[in-house]
């Protein structure tokens, strides 16, 4: 588990057999502990070197947003979650293909799929796709690809959330009227 500490850092529990909680390089034999039972700060580069605006876990993988917009995964790989189109564990966080230069305001994670937040509000999601997953008729996909959304009433994306199979988006009509604080 990783929880929020202060804005910008994170703290993380967990079963260390675990590799979604970015832990770095695989620590040696004798070095290894089966279960930690208090939050330690979480120390893998580069989500040490900015503030942090968005973390989740799925199953087997996590994800994080710096404050720059970059968003970054680590964990298991099996179904192409982490958006690095290679299907293998990383222990270390890897910046996600296909998102440089879009500017990502938040990340879910569903069971071995992933959802990101343009900072425009636009939708992309990768991973396991079967069953709607990611919004589209896709299987698999290793890599993001836009969700395309029914644009017959203009809203803003604002938040997601996901969990096993499912992802829900929260939205914003787009009017004509200010906003009230």
């Amino acid at each position: 588990m990783s929880v929020e500490l202060a804005p910008g850092s994170v703290l993380r529990f967990n079963k260390l057999g675990l590799d979604h909680l970015s832990l770095g390089e695989e620590p040696a034999l004798h070095q290894q502990v089966e279960e930690a039972l208090n939050f330690t700060p979480l120390g893998s580069a580069p989500l040490d070197q900015e503030p942090l605006l968005s973390v989740d876990l799925g199953t087997a993988h996590s994800a994080a947003v710096t404050a720059s917009g970059d968003c970054y995964t680590f964990g298991s790989n099996q179904h192409g979650q982490l958006g690095t189109n290679a299907r293998r564990v990383s222990r270390a966080p890897c910046q996600v293909q296909g998102l440089q230069g879009i500017k990502i305001a938040m990340v879910a994670c569903g069971d071995a799929f992933t959802v990101a937040i343009g900072a425009e509000g636009e939708v992309y999601s990768w991973g396991k796709g079967a069953r709607g997953r990611l919004g589209r008729r896709d299987e698999d996909a290793a890599l993001p690809r836009p969700v395309q959304l029914d644009e017959t009433q203009p809203y803003t994306v604002t938040s997601v959330s996901c969990c096993h199979g499912n992802t829900l988006l929260a939205i914003r009509p787009v009017t004509d009227e200010p906003v009230p604080p």
